[in-house]
């Protein structure tokens, strides 16, 4: 057969198609038009992982196994990206360090607003003896709106070396939102600082490196030092928030470094005599002030000492879990068994506390950071029947401080409370059940969200029939799902007015089926809404009980990226539109019985809110890496479905589910070729089995003109797949093993190399 017969014969059958589904499929909602982010020609490969969606939505960093657009070769790791919409189109350029300047990279992050990236790594004439051999390690900046050359990557503070000029291996911990305090670890045994140097294991010590962004000098200093500069305790480690060194359970990072990264939150053993933390000992809570000075957070302001820690009582107390802090670091939150509030907290349990960090008491105009002081601690988990609150931990903090979501096994209303709540006909705490409650600190009341279905057939140890008994379910908010990652759980507004959380307890009436449901909870009403509903009823509104619904994954902190959820974001800011994935059909377009996106939104009128499908619901892939900008106006997602007509290649490619973000505005661009590149072989030839993929609204025909890669051959994919389950999050990196570059970049093991 002749390929002009062949070509013919593929446009009919696309035709033919493209009319029997044009009545079920292919429909996006509310004015939403797809405009492909990932550029057209991807040298055969695909868009593997969104990392960070700016604020505004106009751009966009992802990664690829692949090299195009101009980026350096990368066999053994995904090459960093970043795409910016112009007035004609989304234009891609590359996020990497040239080799010539570093050729061994060890990982990289982007700011708080994704006007510039941040990568560490060796520098040397090649890869392996840089890798080998360097002695010498650098953070590089590195401005997005710029042409990625050397010019435009300036060295971030100073070349890191060891005292005694020795092989570094560094590991990046995170940053304040502009890169301008760095924290990270050195590996190896040398000291990169003479106080290093005097503690036991230089390797678990962190370091700050001081830009001087403020108009002060460049400084490298340790962290965990009291106010005399030396290690509050130089036998054991010291970690931001609190990481791996005390249960990988434990683990969270979250506004450890505030925003301006002016205050600091550690954790570290204090107790000399016996152990480290990591071998069951005590460890306390502590913050840094700029570099300055030290105070013990977990420790009555009763007591009188001048030194941190506070001797002897800190050896003597026990463990303060840090579980989150505002963004401005002025409250910080923290569990433990230990009693601060003598008139309150009479038992032995985990309870809740939260510090404040403020200025001296009649200073109303402020203070440097140096000046301030801890304020008398707060018990969160106060129990008004007397009884033990026993906190199982934090699910999310808000990024103001104000609210704090947390979860405990006591019944912490009381009996007025819980009778107004029942005559209301709402759900209401059991003891011993995993309930999970949300803290006002400027009202100092505590209010009951759901309980959650920890166990199958149980909620915490109590039978709860709202818990389906087939699913084995698992819902306990407060641990850590993989490293870093967090549950399924989100806030939105400076405040946490709204949480968004995954359940599979059936917690309003609506929800009869035994599969994962999203739910919003409005602390401001106390009202609860079950987001994954079906369109005007559909698949039994949504109970069919056969696939779950999810939404991505908080995060812990650590990296900037996943502190503001630039990778993962769920929910607008003001609480109105929460996107999620599911197999299920929820509207009659989804077809494939597989994986797709969809935004639930609801106006201040609504009673329940309107379900909308973002992707086509026709793909033969699950759709990943579903992000939401902060106003709603943008979804964004993976999917290896052709949804504009340049789309050919069958290769994974972000888009934008778009809105416009001004009255008027005109979505989607003028059709061009995608850009000419040099091919060889059967690349030349152009695809041979999708010439026209299926269009939908908001796409535009392509132009002719530039090559194509092949496109990528694809397996039949069945007609249903088993239940899908959330996408594996990459651990985060442990003290004493190789960082990767990214936790979404999950294809690149180890240490990313050129």
């Amino acid at each position: 057969m002749s390929r002009g017969a062949s070509w013919a014969g593929a446009l009919v059958l696309v035709l033919v198609v493209s009319c029997c589904l044009s009545a079920t499929a292919l429909a996006l909602p509310e004015g939403r038009v797809y405009e492909m982010v990932s550029p057209p020609y991807k040298g055969g490969y695909g868009a593997s992982a969104i990392e960070a969606v700016a604020p505004t939505g106009e751009s966009v960093a992802f990664y690829s196994p692949g090299a195009f657009e101009g980026a350096p070769s990368s066999p053994e790791g995904l090459i960093a990206y970043v795409a910016h919409r112009g007035a004609t189109g989304w234009s891609t350029a590359p996020l990497m360090v040239p080799a010539t300047m570093m050729p061994y990279i060890v990982a990289q992050d982007v700011s708080s607003s994704l006007d510039s990236t941040l990568a560490l790594g060796k520098p040397g004439s090649n890869e392996e003896g840089a890798g080998q051999a360097g002695t010498e390690e650098e953070f590089r900046l590195h401005l997005t709106d710029r042409p990625d050359t050397e010019a435009n990557w300036e060295l971030g503070g100073v070349v890191l070396r060891t005292l005694e000029d020795k092989p570094l291996t560094l590991i990046y911990h995170g940053a304040s939102a502009d890169f301008c305090h760095i924290l990270f670890t050195n590996l190896g045994r040398e000291a990169l600082l003479p106080q290093a140097a005097e503690t036991t294991e230089p390797s678990l010590q962190i370091y700050e490196l001081d830009r001087g962004c403020s108009g002060g000098p460049t400084s490298l200093r340790l962290l965990g030092v009291n106010n005399q500069g030396k290690s509050v305790d130089p036998a054991c480690a010291v970690d931001v928030g609190i990481g791996g060194h005390y249960a990988s359970e434990k683990e969270n990072e979250f506004n450890a470094i505030a925003a301006d990264g002016t205050e600091i939150f550690f954790t570290t053993n204090v107790d000399k005599a016996t152990k480290c933390a990591n071998e069951s000992g005590d460890h306390q809570l502590f913050v840094r002030l700029d570099g300055a000075k030290t105070l013990e957070v977990s420790k009555s302001v009763a007591e009188e000492c001048n030194e941190v820690p506070c001797e002897p009582g800190a050896a003597s107390r026990a463990s303060a879990n840090f579980v989150g802090a505002s963004e401005d670091g002025s409250r910080v939150f923290f569990t433990t068994t230990q009693s601060y509030v003598a008139s309150e907290d009479k038992d032995t349990e985990n309870d809740l506390y939260m510090a404040t960090i403020g200025c001296p008491s009649g200073n109303e105009h402020g203070c440097e950071a140096a000046e301030r002081e801890v304020k008398p601690l707060v018990q969160v988990s106060h129990d008004p029947n007397g009884e033990a609150a026993q906190v199982q931990g934090v699910v999310r903090v808000a990024p103001d401080g104000s609210r704090v979501y947390f979860v405990a096994s006591g019944d912490l209303l009381s009996q007025a409370e819980q009778e107004g709540i029942e005559g209301e006909g709402r759900a209401v705490p059991h003891a011993k059940a995993d309930n999970l409650y949300v803290y006002d600190s400027v009202s100092g009341k505590v209010a009951f969200v759901a309980d959650l279905c920890s166990g199958s057939e149980l909620s915490g140890a109590v039978v709860d029939v709202r818990c389906p008994s087939t699913t084995g379910s698992d819902e306990r908010l407060w641990l850590s799902a993989s490293g870093a990652s967090g549950p399924e759980a989100q806030t939105a507004g400076t405040d946490g007015r709204f949480l968004v959380f995954s359940s599979y307890g059936q917690l309003v009436s609506s929800d009869t089926d035994t599969a994962k449901d999203i739910y919003r909870y409005d602390a401001e009403t106390g009202a609860l809404d079950r987001v994954s509903l079906g369109e005007a009823g559909s698949d039994a509104n949504g109970n069919n009980s056969l696939f779950d619904a999810t939404i991505a994954l908080g995060n812990w902190g650590g990296k900037v990226a996943r502190q503001y959820e630039m990778g993962n974001r769920a929910m607008t800011e003001d609480g109105s539109r929460i996107v999620f994935t599911t197999a299920e059909p929820l509207l009659p377009a989804a077809i494939n019985h597989l994986t797709n996106v969809y935004e639930w939104h609801k106006e201040a009128d609504d009673s329940e809110g309107r379900v909308s499908l973002i992707s086509s619901g026709s793909a033969e892939e699950p759709v990943e890496d579903v992000v939401i900008s902060p106003k709603g106006d943008d979804v964004f997602f993976v999917t290896v479905q052709g949804l504009v007509s340049q789309d050919t290649d069958g290769a994974p490619d972000i888009y934008d589910a778009r809105l416009p973000h001004l009255p008027g505005e005109q979505l989607g661009f003028s059709v061009t070729g995608a850009k000419r590149q040099q091919c060889l072989g059967d690349a030349c030839q152009g695809p041979l089995t999708n010439p026209a993929p299926l269009l939908v609204p908001g796409s535009v025909p392509q132009a002719p003109g530039g090559n194509f890669a092949a496109p990528v051959s694809k397996p039949a994919v069945k007609a249903k797949k088993p239940k899908p389950k959330p996408k594996p999050k990459k651990k985060r990196q442990k003290k004493g093993k190789a960082s990767g570059r990214s936790g979404k970049a999950k294809k690149a093991a180890g240490r990313s190399r050129r």
